[in-house]
């Protein structure tokens, strides 16, 4: 059987719920979860494994002592239970019987259960409610800062710029519009106003650039290849 996870598991005898079941009710709203079982427990239930359970499941076992618990099997299951499971142990002092030798802890003498629970709450800590969110927050932020390292390490490097001039052969005037080829044409630019092109070539760089000219009104296409390092200026003919 899965038990779901707990804040508080209450170790209590049936006989003082009177005063156990409106301490629980604060604790509860205050927000934290509480294994609180009211059912009764007959000879032949599996009540050890139900109990070691529920105490496995809790972060914390608030001991509820008094004469009657002092006396229940139940209790004193339950508190062992918690200690060997290293869940501490937090006495509340219902009346004057001392506690068990086992039981280091100095527990919270107040007959008010409201003001029981008050005094009980710092030395709860973080409530699962909010230890979740922090867990899941945590896990988020791990799981963004895992994501920007793997898109760093492999993301593709900047790319390289590679630019020049074209004018006219005949007026040294720049020519407008045209259209520049890089490597087979896999690479297209076109020139602007001032003639000038560019390029932003993805990585490596090529020990060569092979670019190619074209314009209507132009001698034909001109292939050149260039050293890739600075900018490559040229001329057009027009035709007659």
């Amino acid at each position: 059987m899965l038990f779901p996870r707990h804040d508080v598991f209450i170790s209590y005898s049936h006989q003082d719920t009177a005063l156990v079941s409106p301490f629980v009710g604060e604790l509860r709203r205050h927000g934290y979860s509480v294994f609180y079982d009211t059912r009764s427990i007959v000879v032949g239930d599996l009540w050890k494994q139900r109990l070691a359970n529920a105490v496995r499941s809790s972060r914390v076992c608030i001991l509820c002592w008094s004469q009657h618990a002092r006396d229940s099997e139940f209790v004193a299951f339950e508190y062992s239970r918690a200690e060997g499971l290293g869940r501490p142990v937090l006495p509340w002092l219902l009346d004057s019987t001392p506690l068990p030798s086992m039981i280091e802890l100095q527990g919270i003498i107040e007959s008010n259960p409201a003001e029981a629970a008050s005094r009980f709450i710092p030395r709860l800590g973080w409530r699962l409610s909010l230890r979740r969110i922090f867990q899941a927050s945590l896990l988020a932020l791990l799981l963004l800062i895992s994501a920007f390292v793997y898109w760093s390490s492999h993301r593709p490097p900047p790319p390289w710029v590679f630019t020049g001039r074209v004018t006219d052969r005949v007026t040294n005037l720049p020519i407008s519009g045209v259209q520049v080829g890089a490597e087979d044409r896999k690479y297209i630019t076109y020139t602007d106003s001032d003639g000038r092109y560019i390029f932003h070539l993805p990585e490596p760089k090529p020990k060569y650039l092979h670019l190619v000219f074209a314009k209507q009104g132009y001698k034909g296409e001109e292939p050149v290849t260039v050293p890739p390092d600075h900018q490559f200026n040229t001329d057009m003919t027009p035709l007659k």
